[in-house]
């Protein structure tokens, strides 16, 4: 079972709902310690979603503070989180740059915010060595299916044993 965040807003998560049901996964809402997602069995591993480059940044800029302590709960409780952002490619000077690792940010300028991607670059960088946490990029239309793969396998194996049991 997948533990939901209650504070993740229902319209921004409708498409992993949908993810999740048509995998037959089950899920509870309810209001997690840190980050957004967790499954049930596993609760020190944690997802927390990013809607895009920009929210990552201002957790790196106006909610630093915030974000940091979420961080020492991870590391405190000895848990890994893994920042799911759900933006993996940009426009730069017109030409699209694919996002795979947080190295890729270096070029990144915002739309809004006096940040640049070599800062956000070099603060993420500063958290990975001190915390237990990892950053990866995704295709928002791919969230629900990233979150299961990390969350573990355990979720598609459960539902393959109980198709087999029903079948036999």
């Amino acid at each position: 079972m997948i533990l939901i965040d209650s504070r993740e807003k229902a319209h921004a998560i409708q498409k992993i709902i949908d993810h999740f049901q048509q995998q037959e996964i089950e899920y509870d809402i309810t209001k997690l310690y840190f980050g957004d997602y967790q499954e049930f069995t596993n609760p020190q591993m944690v997802i927390d979603r990013k809607h895009n480059i920009q929210e990552l940044a201002m957790d790196c800029t106006k909610d630093h503070a915030r974000f940091k302590r979420e961080l020492e709960r991870v590391k405190n409780t000895g848990s890994y989180m893994v920042i799911l952002v759900e933006q993996n490619t940009y426009k730069d000077r017109g030409k699209t740059v694919k996002v795979d690792s947080i190295e890729d940010l270096i070029l990144w300028e915002p739309k809004y915010g006096p940040i640049c991607g070599e800062q956000i670059y070099r603060i993420i960088a500063s958290w990975v060595s001190k915390y237990p946490i990892e950053v990866r990029f995704c295709n928002k239309r791919s969230t629900g299916k990233q979150i299961l793969e990390i969350l573990g396998g355990e979720n598609d194996k459960c539902k393959r044993s109980k198709r087999a049991t029903e079948n036999s």
